[in-house]
């Protein structure tokens, strides 16, 4: 299969060099000194135990140079996808397929809307990566966990079950859904909630969920969004505010959200496409939010001081 990455940062690149050291032809879309790194010396990947590198067949910032791919992982950060998502078009072919990665509820309706529901999958992605360096990818937890699905009613195509296959083979712990909204939306639960609280306090994992105080806080922003999430007709098979602490809990307890990295490293961060994206659909459906509300108005001031 052809893949491209649009915005090969540390997830992107990381899934990139995953698929093309398993042999196939990937494109990463970047920019900046990370690109020009892995231009270079190829991809590196760092791990807990091991360290390897990869060599993506093309990587550049034009993807009209690309071609028709089979698949187009859309990897960027929510406040470009609107921006790379117009540059996606020479890479549409017949069977071409966008998979969403981005936290939050938006992205997957973003691509429905400009290429075609039937060429979207919703998806999410499970993973602690960063860039440590130029063209240089941490990976706190192996293996990532990929999870994605068609916007039901729709059914995967054959495309997207090959998707499947060339990810397990590369390395890629992947799930086919029936439903990727469901999907999506068990994810933006939690990493909307840990997010916000992890950067506001500064705290990892560990000492969060230590704390009685902070697990109240969490447990509360988490059931307050599952509320949101069924009034948007999502129906859940198992309690996702359990299911979200079970995973925070198997996470090491040094572990931070890329949001706080983001803040922490001086980068924009996705407040609007996590907690205000919640606290917008709940107002569009009538739902009171006045958690999330409170985290999105802190994280809002946050922000505001860090640049004045």
């Amino acid at each position: 299969m052809k893949f491209a990455i649009l915005g090969a940062g540390g997830v992107g690149a990381y899934l990139g060099a995953r698929l093309s050291r398993d042999g196939h032809p990937v494109a990463l879309i970047a920019r900046g000194a990370h690109a020009h790194a892995m231009q270079t010396n190829g991809v590196t990947v760092q791990t807990g135990t091991d360290s390897w590198q990869a060599r993506p067949t093309w990587i550049g910032e034009d993807p009209a140079v690309v071609g028709v791919a089979d698949v187009v992982i859309v990897a960027a950060k929510n406040y470009d996808l609107a921006a790379v998502l117009t540059q996606a078009a020479p890479l549409v072919g017949p069977r071409t397929l966008f998979l969403t990665l981005q936290n939050g509820i938006q992205a997957y309706a973003q691509v429905a809307a400009m290429y075609g529901a039937e060429r979207t999958l919703a998806g999410l992605i499970y993973c602690e990566l960063s860039i440590e360096a130029p063209g240089v990818i941490r990976s706190g937890i192996e293996p990532a966990r990929l999870t994605y699905g068609p916007l039901a009613p729709l059914t995967a195509s054959p495309v997207a079950l090959a998707l499947a296959q060339a990810c397990n083979d590369a390395g890629i712990q992947t799930t086919v859904v029936a439903d990727g909204r469901t999907a999506v939306w068990s994810k933006a639960i939690f990493v909307a909630a840990m997010s916000a609280v992890n950067t506001l306090s500064g705290a990892a994992m560990g000492p969060l969920l230590a704390d009685p105080e902070a697990v109240e806080l969490l447990t509360a922003t988490l059931r307050e969004t599952q509320l949101v999430a069924e009034a948007d007709g999502i129906t859940f098979a198992a309690d996702p505010v359990a299911q979200a602490l079970t995973i925070a809990r198997t996470m090491p307890t040094t572990a931070r959200s890329s949001m706080a990295r983001d803040f922490a490293q001086g980068r924009p961060i996705e407040a609007d496409a996590l907690s205000g994206a919640i606290v917008a659909k709940g107002r569009e459906l009538g739902v009171p939010t006045p958690i999330n509300q409170a985290l999105y108005a802190l994280l809002r001031l946050r922000m505001q001081s860090r640049e004045e």
